[in-house]
C-alpha cells in the first residue's frame, strides 16, 4: 500500500494517494499546537470534527469507489498560529471526513452541502452550511458569551439554550458571562446545538 505526504514551504502538505492503487481511503496526520483558529474551507460531503488531547491534526476520508480516490485532495497548511484545511473530491463520490483537532481550538468552517458534525471542540466556532444538518456539542452552556443560530428553511434545536424554532427564516440569540462566541448559518436543514455531557453520551 502506497501513498505520500508532500510537504512544501509554510508547512504546507498535500496528501493524494496513488491511482494505481484499489483503495477507498486515505489519511493525513500533522503536529499542531493548541489554541490555534482552524479555518476550514470543505467540499459537499460528510464531515466529522473531534477534539483530542493529543497536539496534532488528524484526519481520514473515504470515498465510494476505488477510481475516486486519486482525485482526492486534502490540504493542510499552518501559518501564525492559523491551520486551513481544505478539501477536493469528485462529484457524488459520497466522500467522508474525519478531522481531529486539539479539543482546545476556534473553528471557523465553511460547508458547501452534506452533514456535519462537531464534538469535543472547546473554542469559539463559526459555522455555515448551505444544505444539510449541523450537529454541534457545545459542552457547557455557560461557557459562551453569545450564541446565534439562523436558517432558510428547516428546525433548530437549541437544547443546549431551551431553545427550539421550526419552519422559514428561523433565528435565535442567547447571551451568557462565558468566554466563546458560536455563530451557526444554515440554508436548508437542521441545525441541532446540544451538550453531549448533559446527555450522558
Amino acid at each position: 500500500m502506497r501513498g505520500w505526504l508532500t510537504a512544501v514551504a509554510g508547512a504546507v502538505i498535500v496528501a493524494t494517494v496513488s491511482a494505481q492503487e484499489a483503495r477507498t481511503s486515505g489519511s493525513l496526520e500533522r503536529p499542531l499546537s493548541a489554541n490555534d483558529r482552524v479555518k476550514m474551507d470543505l467540499v459537499a460531503g460528510d464531515y466529522r470534527i473531534t477534539g483530542s488531547p493529543e497536539n496534532r491534526v488528524r484526519i481520514e476520508w473515504t470515498v465510494r469507489d476505488a477510481e475516486s480516490l486519486p482525485k482526492v485532495h486534502v490540504f493542510a497548511e499552518e501559518r501564525q498560529r492559523e491551520l486551513t484545511i481544505v478539501t477536493k473530491v469528485p462529484s457524488n463520490s459520497h466522500g467522508r471526513f474525519t478531522i481531529q483537532l486539539p479539543n482546545q481550538s476556534d473553528l471557523y468552517v465553511r460547508l458547501t452541502a452534506g452533514n456535519i458534525y462537531i464534538e469535543d471542540i472547546r473554542g469559539n466556532k463559526d459555522v455555515q452550511l448551505r444544505a444539510g444538518d449541523m450537529r454541534v456539542d457545545v459542552g457547557r452552556a455557560e461557557d459562551y458569551a453569545r450564541v446565534d443560530a439562523s436558517l432558510w428553511a428547516g428546525d433548530i434545536h437549541a437544547l443546549a439554550f431551551q431553545t427550539f424554532k421550526g419552519g422559514l427564516f428561523r433565528s435565535f440569540e442567547w447571551s451568557g458571562m462565558g468566554r466563546y462566541r458560536l455563530r451557526a448559518r444554515l440554508m436548508a436543514g437542521d441545525i441541532y446545538l446540544y451538550s453531549k455531557a448533559a446527555e450522558g453520551r
